[in-house]
């Protein structure tokens, strides 16, 4: 394998469809209804699905902030060895554990079946069961293989599948307007004419509900983890992350109004993962509510398989690149030929057929959404107080071109914070399912914790017996980000004498390095300067931070 190079194959057509891509993906499609028989009233699910899109928006903020920070492959792993670095960068080692061995695995493995019960669902076939399994395990194969022949081809169909997600989303709610007005002859529902009609006060009812609502908003992160790749990071992070977002919000908002509108109460209920089919058959008739569109639903649930799969490949390669996986040196980068992690993808394809096939038959998609989204939420609002942290921790940092609005990520992380603590409170009512209430955060925690022994041996022992230092690639980040961009008064406006001096110490900070190789002792050969023509700063040239050798990992 050769060395993870950065192949700028990301542009801002792709970068949107990164996170559009992935939110759109089963969650409006398969959670409506679970999200309406935990809150007790439509009206109440409505205020949930809203207030997701404004506390999405929060997080998305920090991460475009921490993203133009630290602009490699990685993400959420690099901000939180940033930000909390003590003791030996142990939150971020966890995160990576966990993202790579439960929460993406498990995620996938979710999704695969519900491309085969919507299909199924076409195809007249009420017991989808083990088939539908099996259709999942058809596209996360498939998916797989397209990601290991070619990286382009495979934003190629996340982009088209995107558009298929959006036009979708766009017939639900138009149909559902003009259901509305009586242009489409079927039974009127009285969903909306309740209010708050019904609606639950159990605070664990509420936990599970929010902790479904964030799975289908789960996405705007995606592209984070392969920012090594993004084109233009500084214009196009934000409208990709941030325009993913809202237009996605506005969307999920409209078009659980127009489920509502058609389908009634009892049925919307009963429909559990296939609610926007019931929406479709009623709507549309037999052929095109029955089988066209939940094929289509199908195919947007492969594009979030897809975005899932190219994102995770990246976090992989970059923590065996850093030195996480013990020999991860051996097979960590892309291949020489097809230029892509051929190894980081055959070994999450192992992982998620494991959740693929080990769960036993019933209610597994609950199971592991809950599962997989304890661990991502605790992690994300981590990383989202890790951006207010940097704030004082590294005040001058000159790739810090965005700057996110503190009281929206103090928002994002209060959520974090509840949807990780209630679920371990016993809900007001007796649950009925086959798996206690605490199972599904308590596989998380352990699976979360379970990382610590792997973190001992690989950060602690290992350093003790060898004498390398597993963190040297966190003072290395900036070396590696900050030649590719260029900082001039022309481009930025007037600087104070203040942010200049900040600005250079910096960047003086960079060539002292001594995993620089002594090449900072001759700063006026290599180091940054100020070119008097046009007044600018020009950091140090791109080949020679590109040279710089991390210890051997074994």
């Amino acid at each position: 394998m050769e060395a993870p190079t950065n192949n700028k194959n990301i542009g801002i057509v792709s970068a949107g469809a990164m996170g559009v891509s992935l939110m759109m993906g089963s969650g409006i499609f398969s959670t409506p209804a679970s999200i309406l028989r935990l809150v007790g009233s439509p009206a109440m699910a409505l205020v949930l699905w809203a207030l997701g899109a404004v506390i999405s928006f929060g997080g998305a903020t920090a991460f475009i902030e921490l993203g133009l920070m630290f602009r490699q492959n990685g993400g959420t792993m690099r901000f939180l060895a940033h930000a909390y670095p003590r003791p030996r960068v142990v939150l971020a080692y966890l995160f990576a554990w966990s993202m790579i061995v439960c929460i993406r695995p498990g995620a996938i493995a979710a999704n695969g079946p519900v491309v085969g019960k919507y299909w199924l669902y076409a195809a007249g076939v009420s017991d989808a069961g083990w088939r539908a399994r099996g259709i999942g395990f058809g596209c996360i194969t498939l998916v797989t293989a397209v990601n290991v022949l070619s990286a382009k081809w495979s934003l190629r169909i996340i982009n088209v599948l995107t558009g298929v997600k959006i036009l979708v989303l766009l017939c639900i709610v138009v149909a559902g307007i003009v259901a509305a007005t009586g242009a489409i002859r079927i039974p009127k529902t009285s969903n909306w004419s309740h209010g708050f009609q019904g609606t639950s006060g159990d605070a664990h009812a509420y936990s599970s509900a929010l902790t479904k609502v964030f799975w289908a908003y789960d996405g705007f992160t995606n592209l984070v983890y392969s920012l090594g790749e993004l084109r233009r990071p500084e214009r196009n992070l934000p409208w990709a992350v941030g325009g993913s977002v809202a237009i996605v919000g506005l969307l999920y908002v409209l078009a659980n109004v127009a489920f509502f509108i058609v389908v009634p109460l009892d049925a919307a209920i009963g429909s559990e993962e296939i609610l926007a089919a019931e929406f479709t058959n009623r709507v549309f008739g037999r052929f095109v509510g029955r089988v066209a569109l939940p094929v289509f639903i199908g195919l947007s649930v492969f594009g979030a398989i897809c975005a899932q799969t190219y994102g995770v490949a990246r976090l992989l390669d970059s923590a065996n690149a850093v030195g996480f996986v013990p020999m991860g040196r051996f097979f960590c980068g892309n291949h020489p030929r097809l230029q892509t992690p051929v190894a980081s993808l055959v070994i999450m394809y192992l992982l998620t057929l494991v959740y693929l096939m080990a769960p036993p038959p019933g209610r597994v998609f609950d199971l592991l959404v809950d599962f997989v989204q304890w661990s991502t939420w605790l992690f994300y609002g981590l990383a989202a107080a890790g951006a207010i942290v940097l704030r004082y921790t590294m005040p001058v940092c000159p790739l810090r071109t965005f700057r996110s609005f503190h009281p929206l990520n103090l928002l994002f992380i209060a959520f974090c914070a509840y949807i990780t603590v209630f679920p371990f409170v016993p809900p007001q009512k007796k649950d009925d399912g086959p798996y206690p209430f605490y199972l599904s955060p308590l596989l998380g925690l352990i699976t979360t914790l379970a990382g610590l022994v792997p973190w001992y041996f690989r950060m602690v022992w290992w350093p003790r017996k060898t004498g390398v230092d597993m963190t040297a690639w966190t003072r290395l980040d900036h070396a590696v980000s900050a030649p590719a961009i260029r900082y001039s008064l022309d481009q930025l406006g007037e600087e104070t004498d203040q942010q200049l001096a900040g600005t250079q110490n910096a960047i003086d900070k960079h060539e002292k390095m001594d995993m620089v190789g002594g090449n900072g002792s001759n700063g006026s050969a290599s180091g940054s300067t100020r070119n008097s023509r046009n007044n600018s700063y020009e950091l140090p040239p791109l080949e020679r931070c590109q040279s710089i050798q991390l210890p051997t990992y074994m």
